[in-house]
C-alpha cells in the first residue's frame, strides 16, 4: 500500500495550509476597527436620544425624580464612558482597549439599568393604564442603550482576551 505523498517514482507535494474561516485571526478587520472607534461617537448620539423622551413626546404620569433616575443618570453614565474612551484613546493606546471594555461593561449596566425600570411600564401598559405609544416612545431608548452596551462589550472582547 502506497502513501498518499509518493505517486509513481515522483513524490507530490503537501498542499499549503489555508486559513480557516472558522479560526479567528489575530489582527481585526477594518470594519472591526471603524467599529470600535465609531461606539464612543455612538454613545454620545445615543446618550441624547436616551435623556430625551421625560422632557419631549407623550407624558407620562411619574415624578420628575423618578425620570431622572430612569433616564438622567443612566445617560449620564454613556457620556462618561464614551467622554473617557475618546479622551483615552487618542492620548494612550496601549490602555484603551481595556478601558473600552470596562467602558462597555458600564454602558450594559446603564441600559441593563433602564429596562429594569421600564418594565413596570410596560405591565401598566399591558393592563391598559398607560397608552402604548407613551410605552414605546420611552422604553425604546433603553434597549438602545443595551444593546449598544452589548455591542461595545463584544466588539473589545476579543481585543483584550488575547
Amino acid at each position: 500500500m502506497r502513501s498518499a505523498l509518493f505517486r509513481g517514482k515522483e513524490r507530490c507535494r503537501p498542499r499549503p495550509e489555508l486559513p480557516s474561516p472558522g479560526r479567528p485571526s489575530s489582527e481585526p478587520s477594518t470594519s472591526a476597527l471603524a467599529l470600535r472607534r465609531a461606539l464612543p461617537t455612538i454613545g454620545l448620539v445615543m446618550s441624547a436620544w436616551a435623556v430625551l423622551p421625560p422632557y419631549s413626546g407623550p407624558k407620562l404620569n411619574t415624578e420628575t425624580r423618578v425620570e431622572v433616575a430612569d433616564h438622567v443618570v443612566p445617560s449620564i453614565i454613556l457620556i462618561a464612558a464614551s467622554l473617557i474612551v475618546l479622551l483615552l484613546s487618542r492620548q494612550k493606546a496601549e490602555t484603551a482597549g481595556s478601558v473600552s471594555l470596562a467602558a462597555g461593561f458600564l454602558v450594559v449596566l446603564a441600559g441593563l439599568w433602564m429596562v429594569a425600570t421600564h418594565v413596570p411600564l410596560v405591565a401598566q401598559a399591558n393592563r391598559g393604564e398607560v397608552g402604548w405609544g407613551a410605552t414605546v416612545y420611552h422604553f425604546t431608548p433603553s434597549l438602545a442603550v443595551l444593546v449598544l452596551g452589548l455591542v461595545w462589550v463584544g466588539a473589545h472582547w476579543s481585543e483584550t482576551s488575547s
